[in-house]
């Protein structure tokens, strides 16, 4: 006779029952994509306060040389030069399991190590959703205030003192219109904007949040010569799919890529129009150490942890970066 080895009587609520032969990863409900993260490029610093330089070309000149006057007057080509002092930011989640919840054969498998795998998952968000913010940079005061980098929200506002005047993002930039009015002719005048301010692109991306989205999906179309939008955007030839990637703008293509929902910030958690449009040649992360996971001491309760990044994110140039923050953007 083959005798189960699940207890009937199993309790479905708790993480302590005898159900061995159903031993799985709980499902999480929770978005954990991080796509900013993933995005930016990482480079080692081992400052908590690490200096960045930006710098451009003099205004072109089409001046000619005259002949028998001399070339040895000099001529300060550094004149320019910008600087941005970033703060590193210690994301930590800490982690714990008792020895009774390693003990029990339990339908989810609570242990360290999914403790771990769980908490680092967590970090990752609340990394991606600090970068999405809208707060200025705060210096650390050990023992008393925490460090906190600053935001792509208050990077890219064109009054932002931390950077010198001509590497500011610019006004035309950012959208600040309603949600309704952001079309091909808003985002082109960004990019423009954008464009503008160097001439070249390496690799653009626009970051939406759900809301905006699902505006670019409705209203980012071409018109067949008549007054009514047609859903197409290549010549008349593709048709264009709800899940949108692409967007072939007047200064080049542009990946639309959607931000975490769940990580939207603070003044828009009910609308979810922020966007962000940035290429990562003039973004990054400044990293003192990656994600990682300590164990410390068990002293008869269970395995505690902590899992712990430190690092600040860096921008070698906001006015080559560009926002959408609507009018009808809400918290309420």
């Amino acid at each position: 006779m083959a005798i189960s080895n699940s207890s009937s009587s199993a309790a479905p609520s708790t993480l302590s029952t005898n159900r061995e032969d159903l031993k799985q990863t709980a499902m999480l409900h929770a978005a954990t994509q991080a796509p900013l993260v993933g995005l930016l490029p990482t480079r080692a610093i081992t400052n908590k306060n690490p200096r960045v330089l930006m710098d451009e070309l003099a205004a072109p000149s089409a001046a000619g040389h005259i002949e028998q006057n001399g070339t040895d007057n000099g001529g300060d080509q550094f004149t320019a030069v910008g600087d941005y002092t970033g703060q590193a930011q210690r994301w930590v989640q800490e982690w714990s399991v008792t020895r009774e919840q390693e003990a029990h054969s339990s339908a989810v498998s609570v242990d360290k190590e999914n403790a771990k795998e769980k908490a680092l998952k967590q970090l990752i968000r609340n990394k991606e959703y600090t970068f999405y913010g809208d707060q200025d940079k705060v210096s650390d005061v050990p023992g008393t205030t925490a460090g906190v980098t600053e935001g792509l929200g208050s990077m890219t506002d064109p009054a932002n003192t931390n950077f010198a005047a001509a590497y500011r993002t610019k006004a035309a930039s950012v959208y600040s219109g309603a949600v309704a009015s952001f079309d091909d002719a808003a985002l082109n005048a960004q990019l423009a904007s954008m464009f503008g301010e160097g001439g070249e692109y390496l690799d653009l991306h626009l970051l939406a949040f759900s809301g905006l989205r699902t505006n670019i999906v409705a209203n980012m179309t071409r018109t067949a010569g008549t007054a009514s939008q047609v859903d197409y955007n290549m010549n008349g030839t593709a048709i264009i799919p709800y899940n949108v990637e692409m967007y072939d703008s007047d200064f080049g293509q542009v990946k639309i890529i959607n931000a975490n929902p769940q990580l939207a910030v603070a003044a828009d958690t009910t609308s979810k129009t922020r966007g962000y449009i940035i290429d990562p040649a003039y973004l990054e992360f400044g990293q003192i150490w990656g994600e990682g996971s300590e164990e410390y001491e068990d002293r008869g309760a269970g395995s505690v942890g902590a899992c712990d990044c430190y690092g600040s994110l860096l921008s070698q140039g906001p006015n080559r970066l560009g926002k959408i923050k609507c009018s009808d953007e809400s918290n309420a």
